[in-house]
């Protein structure tokens, strides 16, 4: 017959590993350790929407990811992607349909990415010349986070 203190401390400890599995999702966990098994790049007005070697992302974090870009024109609106070579489902990432339209990016304000989108891109209009840090942050794989930050 169990005790007393060793029933509370068998119940508390399923209560704490029920409640832990229903916060996180097979579908958020899984994919990470295949998450990136090819490089990505930034793709925009400013690379004709190739894949350019000196737009490649470099892994950061865990699952951080970041790609530094030059805007030389104050006040002009730059139009991107997050893609692959190929702009391959699962790797061709813009704006969430989840967002308003046209997403624009606000700096150092993260908004959800959807990779399996084909003309969502995002928008960046910078009010100064400079490098900037494009950030995707695939912590959780199903809604990655997108971020400009002026480096």
């Amino acid at each position: 017959m169990k005790s007393p203190m060793k029933r509370i401390i068998t119940l508390a400890l399923a209560s704490f590993l029920t409640a832990c599995s229903t916060q996180i999702s097979f579908e958020d966990v899984l994919p990470q350790q295949q998450q990136l098994d090819r490089p990505l790049y930034l793709r925009g007005d400013f690379t004709l929407w190739d894949a350019e070697p000196q737009y490649q992302f470099t892994q950061v974090g865990s699952s951080l990811y970041q790609a530094e870009v030059k805007f030389s024109t104050p006040g002009k609106v730059y139009e991107f992607k997050i893609a692959d070579a190929e702009f391959s489902e699962g790797f061709n990432c813009g704006y969430s349909e989840l967002q308003p339209a046209g997403q624009s990016l606000t700096l150092g304000q993260a908004v959800t990415a959807d990779c399996n989108t084909i003309y969502n891109y995002f928008s960046y209009t910078p009010a100064i010349k400079g490098t900037y840090v494009v950030s995707i942050d695939f912590s959780r794989y199903s809604t990655p986070q997108v971020t400009i930050t002026k480096k």
